[in-house]
Order: C-alpha cells, then structure tokens, then sequence
C-alpha cells in the first residue's frame, strides 16, 4: 500500500507546482486561444525544466519563440480560424 504523504510534503509539493496552477489559471481565465497556447507552452516549459532532458526543453523555447513572433501569432489566429470555419 502507498504511503501516504504528510501534510508538509503536500505543502512543499503544492508550493513547488504553484507555477504551473498560476499558468492554468491563466488557460482558463482566457478566451484568446492564442493565449491560451502560450499559457500551455508556460506550463509546459516549467515541468520541462524538472526533467535531465534538454530536447524537451529546446524545443518549447522554439515553440514558445515561434508563438510569439508576429508570423507565429498570425499563423497561430489563421489557424484557429480555419478549423473554426470547418466545423
């Protein structure tokens, strides 16, 4: 059977994890999708960061470079709205 974690792990737990749960807040307190996806990319950039991995981390710097240019931006809202207008 599991152990069961102590009140003061589960604080240190929350507390090591505040950033992703401010980012889904963000997620969800946004209707841009746009947004959105640099929220999630946020997020995701954070759990990488706890990883050994660097080619997770590379490639969301990349994404999250990509999303915030103009191109990506534009690309990013041209895309939402193609598969708006599919549905």
């Amino acid at each position: 059977m599991a152990q069961e974690m102590s009140f003061f792990a589960k604080l240190r737990l929350l507390a090591e994890w505040s950033p992703v749960l401010g980012q889904l807040q963000v997620i969800m307190a946004s209707e841009d999708p746009h947004d959105q996806a640099v929220a999630v990319i946020d997020a995701l950039q954070f759990a990488a960061g706890k990883t050994s991995f660097e080619m997770d981390d590379q490639a969301l710097a990349h994404l999250e470079s990509i999303l915030k240019s103009e191109e990506g931006r534009a690309f990013f809202r041209w895309l939402v709205e193609t598969i708006k207008g599919a549905e």
